[in-house]
């Protein structure tokens, strides 16, 4: 059995439907997917639907071989959190991601974070749904260190932290060596997977294209052997943004490229 589970998040269909992104997906091999709710890019999911919605969206994955991993939700509102962990529950998605929105380096943004941070778990927690919090460039959360300490201030079952080295090779970090401390801490709930060619801190992850794993500069094998030590064996999620104008077939040729680079990364380190 692999050590990890691929899924791939639909914001790299933003360009068509739900339904056609679940097709492309499954056409691309992946396990599963995590469904975008993110207001700049894509929301491929609304809230206050009746049931028969969800359920119809679940039975969709069911029948192309999906699972639904995660649910990725932007801003980081209370009321934005709440509507998405409503949808989760309602999909049976056991995991919202969020990040901590903020500013990096300011010690008052950050307390913020960790203030919303709690308030956030609560919603979570009332919906039976596990946030999964992630360090962002340019945001209050933004490396390991920052990371660790929010989630321990935290201090909720219902929220966990996302490791994605794409954010964290940009805080200059050795991503491994942060995949090692996260799970060290049993902190991992969710992994965003992408790739980053840019060597600028604090810098946008580049387009489409240098996003594919294996494309970058993460040494992603050494990422995921550290995960696995670890102890976390759990879903991998591709989040490849900024893909709105290509076409569908150049989003495909990415989510095909990035499942085969990880499949056998995954073979090799399982």
């Amino acid at each position: 059995m692999a050590a990890f589970r691929l899924g791939c998040n639909t914001v790299l269909f933003s360009m068509v439907s739900l339904e056609e992104a679940l097709q492309h997906l499954a056409w691309a091999g992946y396990d599963g997917a995590e469904l975008a709710y993110i207001t700049s890019m894509v929301e491929h999911v609304q809230p206050g639907k009746e049931q028969a919605y969800y359920d119809g969206v679940r039975q969709q994955a069911r029948d192309l071989g999906l699972d639904l991993y995660a649910m990725e939700v932007t801003p980081n509102q209370p009321e934005r959190v709440e509507a998405a962990c409503q949808m989760a529950a309602a999909l049976g998605i056991p995991v919202v991601a969020i990040g901590s929105g903020g500013k990096t380096g300011d010690e008052e943004s950050f307390r913020q974070a960790v203030a919303l941070g709690r308030q956030l778990a609560e919603v979570a927690g009332r919906h039976g749904i596990k946030l999964a919090l992630k360090p962002h460039v340019g945001a209050a959360v933004y490396n390991t260190e920052t990371a660790l300490q929010a989630w321990r201030e935290i201090g909720s079952p219902h929220l966990g932290l996302n490791f994605d080295p794409s954010h964290l090779v940009r805080a200059g970090e050795d991503v491994a060596e942060a995949a090692r401390q996260f799970t060290a801490a049993g902190a991992v709930v969710h992994s965003h997977f992408r790739d980053c060619l840019t060597s600028e801190i604090g810098g946008p992850p580049g387009p489409p294209d240098e996003q594919v794993p294996g494309r970058g500069r993460v040494d992603i094998p050494a990422v995921l052997r550290a995960l696995k030590e670890g102890g976390y064996t759990g879903v991998l999620d591709l989040e490849v943004i900024g893909a709105k104008n290509y076409p569908v077939s150049r989003s495909m040729g990415i989510a095909a490229e990035a499942r085969g680079y990880l499949n056998r990364c995954v073979q090799e380190v399982g």
